[in-house]
């Protein structure tokens, strides 16, 4: 750990004492003392329950104390930070994200958010953010989505080839799935979102350690193997206490902000080469068509447009490649299930047209089940911005029916953990299990949360993920793709799902690690 991160560190818990005392004296109007929690017991005087959460998988601390606690319970903060809500009712949860001007992305969020993304759609609150998803949300329409569909073939076909190749030089059985399914989603962001062709998967470029797509891939493999360090929890903690030591020149810092040099450069040659043109279908080509139709109108900026290519560049590949990596982890894991999916695609032949693609159930269950068990980003923190009385879908002893809550306060939503909640998934929630999606076991609508099928993969409310139907035709069409020729069997690692900063497959303590067995059908 940096020298100047511990001295940091000693600062900031006596100045979270101070605040905690403080702020303590102001909550005779929130619920939140009153809540159930873990023991302070099993919790670090210095890091709270917050050291327990890193240590585990991603959100399997909340699930377990979910179970014992109920929907809203507290944790005891790191650093002497008052106490942090977990946020799992469906009221309380579809309040905050409706009401999401009210509710924003906390301290220790929205610095490594910009140091990693710039200040894209992702980071921006208030009327920065309604001009930048407005400007946005055409390139991302259902027509917009479905003229993607062609790219997106072209793109899982090679990977289909690239890994068929593999298989028949038979030099190696067990093979990191990782690389390749990301190098897949960084070729379609790139046509698709930049009209640009970073060649991810070209044979030629592969060994290049100066490409685009090389120098992307080993920038981010550094960053998420960082964030998998013991004492990389740390980081996000001392930015809630103290946003502003986001912007010190701390090695940890800087490590954040990487690859998004890297994007930003490449964006800048996109807008000087596409400027004058701006005809094509991409997302860069709409915001510039947009910006000299709207003329006197709010516009976004370069500088904004330039941190919206670094937003999905990378969020936009490495989230569907984490969800898609962990799907077909499962599938190696049960055969009858990933049989089944190879019958049905078969079925319809190999030229799947879009139609055909919504037709396939059995693939929807899939890529369903997938979304709601691996959701690329597996928790979120909300800060109230002032004072809120929140509804609650399940009374709390000794609360009632709404929850009061003071301005300041921290809650922590954890997708993972709603998702898989045993009161509307029953009590084999954690199994990977794509016949829940079928009619005859579906769960029943009424205790569904808000969210695209009733699931909080996407978020939900104004915020949701502005490219959500993308990630759903892409994993679709990649695993449509793969499976009717490749069969994918386990090999027997054991695969631990972490934050860093998405969700990650570690093994033996690697980042971006999930080796599977493939073969020829």
């Amino acid at each position: 750990m940096d020298n100047s991160l511990v001295l940091t560190v000693g600062f900031l818990a006596i100045l979270g004492l101070t605040t905690r005392i403080v702020l303590n004296k102001s909550r005779a109007k929130s619920d939140v003392q009153a809540l159930p929690g873990p023991s302070s017991n099993i919790a670090s005087w210095m890091w709270g329950h917050e050291l327990l959460v890193f240590q585990h998988a991603a959100t399997q601390m909340y699930s377990v104390w979910a179970r014992s606690f109920g929907d809203m319970f507290k944790i005891k903060a790191a650093l002497f930070h008052p106490d942090i809500v977990i946020a799992t009712d469906h009221a309380a949860v579809q309040h905050i994200f409706a009401n999401s001007d009210l509710y924003v992305k906390s301290p220790a969020f929205r610095p490594p958010i910009k140091n990693m993304l710039g200040e894209g759609l992702v980071w921006a609150e208030g009327e920065d953010w309604h001009l930048q998803r407005r400007m946005l949300s055409p390139a991302f329409s259902p027509e917009a989505v479905r003229e993607m569909m062609p790219a997106i073939y072209e793109c899982a076909e090679r990977l289909e080839t690239r890994l068929t190749n593999l298989v028949l030089d038979g030099s190696r059985s067990n093979l990191n799935l990782v690389p390749y399914i990301s190098a897949c989603t960084l070729d379609i962001i790139g046509i698709v979102g930049l009209s640009h062709s970073f060649s991810a998967q070209s044979t030629r470029l592969a060994n290049d350690d100066h490409s685009d797509a090389a120098q992307i891939r080993t920038s981010w493999e550094i960053f998420v193997n960082t964030g998998l360090q013991p004492l990389a929890f740390l980081a996000p903690l001392v930015i809630r206490a103290c946003p502003t030591i986001a912007r010190a020149p701390l090695p940890a810092m800087q490590r954040q902000g990487v690859t998004k040099m890297i994007v930003r450069r490449l964006g800048r040659r996109i807008l000087d080469l596409g400027a004058g043109k701006a005809q094509g279908k991409d997302i860069v080509s709409i915001l510039l068509r947009a910006r000299r139709v709207e003329t006197g109108a709010p516009s976004l900026s370069d500088d904004q447009i330039l941190d919206n290519i670094v937003t999905f560049t990378m969020a936009g590949h490495e989230t569907t490649a984490s969800t898609l990596t962990f799907t077909l982890w499962e599938l190696a894991r049960q055969p009858a299930i990933q049989d089944r999916l190879r019958a049905e695609i078969l079925s319809y032949g190999v030229d799947l047209s879009y139609d055909d693609i919504q037709k396939l159930e059995f693939l929807d269950a899939v890529v369903k089940e997938g979304l709601r068990l691996y959701p690329a980003a597996p928790q979120t923190e909300r800060v109230a911005l002032q004072d809120d009385v929140i509804p609650l879908a399940t009374p709390i002893a000794g609360i009632g029916s709404t929850f009061r809550v003071c301005k300041g306060q921290v809650f922590c939503i954890p997708f993972k953990t709603i998702n898989t909640n045993p009161s509307v998934w029953g009590p084999a929630a954690d199994v990977f299990d794509p016949t829940r999606w079928l009619d005859g076991h579906r769960a029943d609508p009424a205790t569904l949360p808000h969210g695209w099928s009733g699931i909080l993969t996407f978020c939900d409310g104004p915020r949701n993920c502005i490219g959500w139907r993308l990630a759903i035709l892409e994993l679709k069409i990649i695993l449509s793709t793969l499976i009717r020729s490749i069969v994918f069997k386990d090999t027997g690692a054991r695969v631990e799902a972490k934050i860093s900063p998405t969700l990650q497959a570690v093994v033996d303590g690697k980042g971006g690690n999930l080796p599977l067995c493939p073969q020829l059908v």
